[in-house]
């Protein structure tokens, strides 16, 4: 049966994200019931980070959007971004409480509860279910040893990113993984040891069945297939076909083409066959 998957590394990235969050078992924080302006952050029930530094990391996120209207989709961006950083500091059980609103003459205050949590060190790290690359070659991409500090965002990136790329040049494109840790750490301690249990579904390994192109005329389609350095039933690798896309894009031919958005995948899992379609737009020229 075929499966059409859009943009499927942007897709599993997120569903890494998910799964990397729910692992902590901590809901991300909501801004509700905010006034349309963006409101003055404050922080209370931080101990080890400073207020200055907690407030400076989400308002120059915020400030991505001083264009554009304040919503409280943006705060909830924001504040997820502000748990990753406290997390990649090593307090991986850090959560940010529901935000709470007051309105002053001044405008709209937004109080942002901090539960920081202990410091983790990791303890160990096992890789289940590996076969394709040896459970040392993944722990050595991921780049943390017993005693350093935890550094979630790290650890995410590792088994999210760069091992699932490691994958990808393989062929293994329905590469899922989840981290589970487990956390040690006696009642009121500042810092505990984090086991980290890396589980990893490599999926089957698939070869290009066709490459197409949507929107291409006859005169620039035989230019465009000379660009691919991936070819019908080669085993599929995502580098050579990143590397394929910057040079149809060094080309000039048409409007840039993002390799997450403008392509489309199909599969076969019977056959382990992948088709992909590259959809193209012409370049608008103007004088």
């Amino acid at each position: 049966m075929s499966q059409t998957l859009c943009s499927f590394r942007s897709i599993a990235k997120i569903l890494g994200l998910v799964l990397f969050l729910g692992a902590f078992a901590v809901p991300p924080a909501r801004a509700q019931d905010a006034a349309s302006a963006r409101p003055t952050l404050d922080i209370e029930g931080h101990k080890v980070f400073s207020k200055d530094e907690l407030l400076d990391t989400t308002n120059k996120c915020l400030d991505q959007w001083l264009e554009t209207a304040y919503t409280t989709e943006k705060l909830d961006y924001c504040l997820h971004k502000l748990t990753g950083y406290l997390r990649s500091k090593g307090y991986l059980q850090a959560r940010l409480e529901k935000t709470l609103y007051n309105q002053t003459d001044s405008g709209t205050k937004a109080l942002i509860p901090v539960v920081e949590g202990p410091l983790f060190r990791v303890g160990t790290i096992e890789v289940k279910n590996a076969k394709v690359f040896t459970a040392a070659q993944i722990v050595e991409t991921i780049g943390l040893g017993p005693g350093e500090i935890a550094d979630g965002e790290k650890l995410g990136a590792a088994v999210y990113e760069r091992v699932k790329e490691m994958y990808g040049n393989l062929g293994y494109i329905q590469y899922t993984a989840e981290i589970t840790p487990e956390f040690h750490v006696k009642e009121g301690a500042d810092e505990g040891v984090a086991d980290i249990v890396v589980g990893i579904d490599e999926g089957q390994q698939f070869k290009v069945r066709s490459i197409k192109f949507a929107g291409a005329d006859k005169t620039t389609l035989e230019q465009l297939q000379k660009e691919l350095m991936l070819h019908d039933g080669e085993v599929y690798n995502y580098d050579l076909f990143r590397q394929s896309i910057a040079r149809m894009n060094d080309a000039g031919l048409y409007d840039p083409i993002d390799v997450n958005r403008d392509v489309d995948f199909k599969t076969d899992d019977e056959q382990a066959a992948l088709s992909l379609t590259i959809r193209l737009r012409k370049r608008v020229v103007s004088f």
